[in-house]
């Protein structure tokens, strides 16, 4: 066997619990029947369709998705909501065109800005202060950027966010369409959203999807949160605002020519789970409300309150230990992987396939750790994000001479590549803008923290891409 496969073998053998994408959480459906996955690695030949012109199974089965959603069409991507995300903008702008979009937009939503020659003007969100959580988009703050912005082809916003945050998607939806802007929504953590829908008799209750709330296109993960293999991801057009052909033509774009149907398959069988397997996410949601009941007994570890319950943000602001401390404590001493880990809180994700083991695991593992925690005064973060200068648009800036300089030395100098936290992948920097020092620090601070800072060429990430001006 290969070295990639006896690592992920020997990874897979550990009793790591799983609290972290995707939501399979490795106990999922078994779709392939004990069948060896190489007997049913097939792409398009006779008798099994072509995903990028579905006339047969394909088409039958995005017409059942189609109709559960409540879309005009709904299409399945194999190369993740990053090909969709792409081929939703390519769609409705064009070259030299405006796009508003949140700054927290993930850096898929910036190298299709970048490809196209887009020009972007921010929306900057909220910063919950005790953690530095990134919150949401203000209606009002976005009214004001679409009356200032007229020219703008289109609006791209994320709800959820990763840790589960969202916004008023019904009524940006309103604003979008009185200014004759196509919204589009980055729902690629809420594909979990349309199986749990609000219930009266349920305590907890999950957001409604952008689908439901007037977005004209929308995209889900739903390797994220449901039972299918990672890379599947949906593109939902949901009004008659959008071109279907021409979505198509700009799904073909950026997905592969080769689309493995090992993933359609999934994609197909999560869906169908969702729709078939509705005690399912009841159950889901009833032993989520007794996990959330039980972590808020805690001293003092807290959860950040979301609106997703399926996302539990643990913070550790009011304690002596960080974020990243009680990520690496979970794994090495508790064998709990939870998704990921920022300065004052780890983020666990759950879904449909969590086990009572796998929660009564995490409460008594965060039990014992909060007996050992003492109380220290919060650091209180800035209320919005950063906000950097536009020197030039990303494909212009990305087209210039360049040099490598160090960090430490570029205060004031135009960035020539991105700087982003890995995950979630919200760029510090992106090309075109001016470095201040502001940013410097906050890169030097994440690295003293063992955060992952990404998309520097220099690996060591002591110099950064400057371009020359002069």
């Amino acid at each position: 066997m290969g070295m990639i496969y006896e690592k992920i073998k020997r990874h897979s053998q550990k009793e790591d619990y799983p609290f972290h994408m995707p939501g399979h959480k490795r106990r999922g459906l078994d779709i392939f029947d004990g069948v060896h996955p190489y007997e049913v690695d097939f792409t398009e030949i006779d008798g099994l369709d072509d995903l990028h012109a579905p006339e047969e199974m394909f088409r039958a089965s995005m017409d059942r998705a189609r109709s559960y959603y409540g879309t005009r069409e709904t299409f399945y991507l194999v190369n993740g909501s990053t090909s969709g995300i792409m081929a939703a903008i390519a769609s409705v702008c064009q070259l030299g065109d405006t796009i508003i979009m949140s700054r927290n937009c993930h850096k898929s939503v910036y190298m299709a800005v970048e490809l196209l020659g887009l020009k972007p003007v921010y929306l900057y969100p909220k910063v919950e202060e005790e953690n530095g959580l990134v919150t949401h988009i203000f209606c009002g703050d976005l009214q004001t950027i679409v009356d200032n912005h007229p020219d703008a082809k289109a609006v791209m916003l994320v709800s959820p966010t990763y840790e589960g945050m969202t916004m008023d998607v019904k009524a940006a939806a309103d604003i979008t369409k009185t200014a004759g802007m196509t919204f589009i929504v980055d729902e690629a953590h809420g594909a979990h959203f349309p199986f749990l829908k609000k219930r009266e008799e349920r305590y907890l209750q999950f957001p409604t999807s952008a689908i439901e709330c007037g977005a004209d296109l929308v995209i889900q993960s739903l390797h994220k949160t449901m039972p299918a293999l990672t890379q599947t991801a949906l593109l939902h057009v949901c009004t008659e605002k959008v071109s279907i052909r021409r979505v198509q033509e700009c799904i073909d774009y950026f997905e592969t020519t080769s689309p493995s149907y090992l993933l359609t398959a999934s994609i197909d069988d999560a869906i169908s789970f969702g729709i078939e397997k509705k005690e399912k996410f009841e159950d889901y949601a009833q032993r989520l409300y007794w996990l959330r009941e039980e972590l808020k007994k805690l001293e003092h570890l807290s959860l950040v309150p979301v609106d997703d319950p399926g996302k539990l943000v643990i913070s550790t602001s009011k304690t002596n230990m960080t974020g990243k401390q009680l990520y690496d404590i979970l794994l090495n001493n508790y064998h709990l992987q939870m998704e990921m880990a920022q300065e004052t809180y780890c983020l666990a994700m759950t879904s449909v396939c969590d086990t009572q083991e796998g929660y009564d695991r995490l409460i008594q593992a965060l039990r014992e750790i909060d007996r050992n925690l003492v109380t220290k005064r919060p650091v209180v973060f800035s209320k919005w994000m950063m906000e950097n200068e536009l020197v030039y648009v990303p494909n212009r800036a990305r087209a210039m001479e360049m040099t490598e300089n160090l960090i430490e030395e570029s205060e004031g100098k135009v960035s020539g590549e991105y700087v982003y936290l890995y995950p979630p992948g919200i760029p510090l920097i992106v090309p075109g803008e001016r470095v201040d020092q502001a940013c410097i620090d906050k890169i030097r601070e994440y690295e003293k923290k063992g955060l992952k800072v990404r998309g520097m060429a220099d690996p060591d990430g002591k110099t950064i891409k400057i371009i020359n001006e002069q």
